[in-house]
């Protein structure tokens, strides 16, 4: 996630690492290319082009941004319901870590014990999200397992389960401490859903080929009346459409490793530094700081 402040006026205009025009460079080429292609044919055989106006292009125009609009909303709106979701998990991970510590009768071990476990389920649901992001090997007891966060909420459960039997912790701590992990489950069924269920694929093509369509076809309406300067309000429209659709791309893919996902490992740190602090841990880590203004 980009992390920055407001960037200035030449900033804004001077801007190209965190800028999408990085993933829609190609393009704009091309699109800059082929209208310098159409200038000079227009120049050069003039008749061809003369009957095309610019009319139909401007009504295309409207409703593909619209189109762009509607589609960018909706991967918008699953960026938030991930981020929703992942802010929510935070503060009922600190809230397991406060009943956990806050009944005599749990010792500091077990304490401890079901603080960390909470802990390694939060970053196995990170690596878990974010496909390929996880520095080490699963630990030996989690290689057969498809799902290795669930894995670890089923040993959390069963570690609740024992203190229970064991009278460690009676049926109104035992009920609190179910209903945090039966919250956590939740959390991960709604992002898991999220990153499993994408924005239909036949909009998304239908969005990728009209935007292609319409700015390959732009310079055949521009090119008789604006001459030269077509290929650089072409680039410009170019940028627009394709900015947004390649955005929309990003966006729909919340967990992924690009500069617009989430930051899935700094909000897994801010969860074990909060749930750490909780039992006085000796070591705690510092928060992930932005590298670059983009915080991972």
């Amino acid at each position: 996630m980009i992390v920055r402040d407001k960037p200035t006026f030449w900033e804004l205009i001077g801007m190209w690492r965190l800028s999408i025009l990085r993933r829609i460079a190609p393009q704009i080429a091309s699109i800059l290319l082929w209208s310098c292609l159409v200038v000079w044919l227009n120049n050069s055989y003039a008749t061809t082009l003369r009957a095309w106006t610019v009319a139909p292009f401007t009504l295309l125009g409207v409703a593909l941004s619209i189109f762009l609009g509607f589609r960018n909303s909706a991967c918008y709106d699953r960026w938030w319901e991930a981020r929703r979701q992942l802010g929510a998990m935070v503060g009922e991970m600190r809230s397991f870590a406060r009943i956990c510590v806050s009944f005599p009768k749990i010792d500091q071990s077990d304490r401890e014990a079901l603080v960390r476990d909470a802990i390694t389920y939060a970053y196995e649901l990170m690596y878990s999200l974010r496909d390929g992001s996880r520095p080490t090997a699963l630990p030996a007891e989690m290689q057969t397992t498809h799902n290795p966060p669930d894995f670890v909420l089923r040993s959390l459960g069963l570690r609740v389960a024992a203190r229970l039997d064991q009278g460690v912790i009676g049926e109104q701590v035992y009920k609190l401490l179910e209903e945090k992990l039966t919250a956590f489950a939740a959390f991960q069924v709604a992002c898991e859903r999220i990153r499993s269920t994408p924005t239909p694929f036949t909009y998304t093509l239908l969005i990728h080929r009209t935007s292609y369509a319409y700015c390959f076809l732009l310079p055949f309406g521009l090119a008789s009346t604006m001459g030269w300067a077509t290929p650089l309000f072409t680039c410009l429209v170019a940028y627009a459409f394709f900015g947004l659709d390649a955005l929309g791309d990003e966006l729909e893919d919340p967990f992924g490793d690009h500069a617009n996902a989430l930051p899935l490992l700094a909000l897994a740190r801010t969860i074990e530094i909060s749930l750490l602090e909780s039992i006085n841990a000796k070591e705690v880590p510092d928060f992930l700081q932005p590298v670059d203004f983009v915080l991972t």
